[in-house]
């Protein structure tokens, strides 16, 4: 019965699911740089190179992920499988050009043309999509702000990527740098993450939406990344206010995580949410570092990597279970749809989803304690990470292989039969 109710609230209606070819092929991408970003923090360390290899991650399931969920949330338009498709390839290509930039390439000029025409597609495109939504003006309005952060990120992001690769007459933009990272990674991934929490939370754990609370925090956590965006250029007062905003809120946000985990129908606390327990721990974390660090700037790396290999990173691995399960089953049932496939509930290899998630905690915790003040040591967190980040990888495509294997297993059943008879 758990399991019923579980499907029918994450799927949705049937006439308001997407084509998940298009969310598929996006999400594989993005994991495809998750495991380029670990290879790269054990192989080159902290680079720029490795964060926008992370960056890549976060953005490429984003389009995967709104593109099923717009329409099931807010009742938008569906969208087409080769639109998607087309739109994560772009995305794909501009973020190789810019990582392999920083690594000595001369393609940060085709980085910057590719990356922001590809922002200002998608972020356009969804816009006019949650304006035509139905319901959840809530969270139509935070998707929006979430959207129009990236898109601003993107801009200041192409400008400096104008800089390196010499264009005349942006010889100060890199002084920006740090409102880049508050709006890339604050407030588009982190408005995101929790704007999608607030449905998530309640759907995994088969707990009453109402529960997780109400909006409020989430507003302060909006308000919050946009008065610390505009205060990095000069104000101290201005960036500790916004960031002690972020962190109440956050707070906040935790408490009524936990709350909705404890009136869950299960019995047992799912995969995604223990992930997601995790996740918010680093958040609260990596928002007190940040504050911290406006008055001893030496630890604002660690704030990074609090909020990128933890906080960020941890979350949509743990949602991927879920929602790459979900496209898969999906897909499967698309192509049989009398086909017998195992349970949602029980899908996940669980000794390798929670082994991943001990790894990614150890290693995103040594990283963040010992990347400011002792290099060498921090290496062990890398490779802690890295090796946790591969499981991880490895778990979710053991899930996704389940269900594609068990429709052509069906399949081969079925054209067996047939030519017996």
């Amino acid at each position: 019965m758990a399991d019923s109710l579980y499907a029918d609230a994450v799927i949705g209606d049937a006439s308001l699911r997407n084509d998940p070819r298009g969310s598929e092929f996006a999400i594989a991408l993005a994991l495809a740089f998750y495991l380029a970003g670990c290879t790269l923090l054990v192989t080159t360390g902290p680079t720029l190179g490795a964060l926008h290899a992370f960056a890549a991650f976060i953005v490429l399931t984003a389009v995967g992920a709104l593109n099923q969920l717009l329409p099931v949330l807010t009742h938008a338009p569906n969208a087409h499988a080769g639109s998607v498709t087309a739109l994560a390839l772009s995305f794909a290509v501009g973020f190789v050009f810019l990582i392999v930039g920083f690594y000595g390439a001369p393609t940060f000029a085709a980085a910057a043309v590719v990356l922001a025409a590809g922002a200002i597609v998608w972020v356009g495109w969804s816009l006019l999509r949650l304006a035509r939504g139905r319901s959840e003006r809530r969270t139509r309005t935070l998707l929006a702000i979430s959207l129009a952060a990236f898109l601003s990120a993107v801009g200041i992001g192409a400008a400096m990527a104008g800089q390196l690769a010499g264009f005349a007459g942006l010889s100060s933009i890199l002084s920006i740098a740090p409102i880049h990272a508050m709006l890339a990674i604050g407030g588009f991934a982190g408005m995101l993450v929790i704007t999608i929490s607030y449905r998530f939370v309640p759907m995994f754990a088969i707990a009453h939406a109402e529960r997780y609370g109400h909006w409020a925090p989430a507003w302060g956590a909006a308000l919050g990344v946009i008065v610390a965006a505009f205060s990095l250029a000069g104000s101290t007062i201005g960036t500790r206010t916004g960031l002690a905003t972020i962190v109440v809120a956050l707070v906040t946000l935790g408490a009524q995580h936990l709350k909705t985990i404890a009136s869950r129908l299960r019995a047992r606390l799912d995969v995604s949410l223990q992930y997601g327990r995790i996740a918010w721990t680093f958040a609260v974390g990596a928002a007190l570092t940040a504050f911290v660090a406006t008055w001893i700037p030496g630890i604002f790396p660690s704030a990074i990597a609090l909020v990128l290999l933890g906080w960020l990173s941890i979350t949509i691995l743990g949602y991927a279970y879920k929602v790459v399960g979900f496209l898969t089953w999906q897909g499967a049932k698309a192509r049989l749809p009398a086909a017998r496939l195992p349970a949602l509930g029980s899908a996940v290899d669980l000794p390798w989803a929670y082994g991943a998630l001990a790894l990614l905690t150890m290693g995103a915790l040594a990283t963040a304690a010992f990347m400011p003040f002792a290099p060498q040591i921090a290496r062990i967190g890398y490779d802690l990470y890295a090796f946790g980040g591969i499981t991880a990888v490895v778990a979710i495509a053991r899930l996704a292989a389940l269900y594609l294997f068990a429709a052509e297993e069906e399949r081969g059943t079925k054209i067996d039969h047939r030519a017996a008879r």
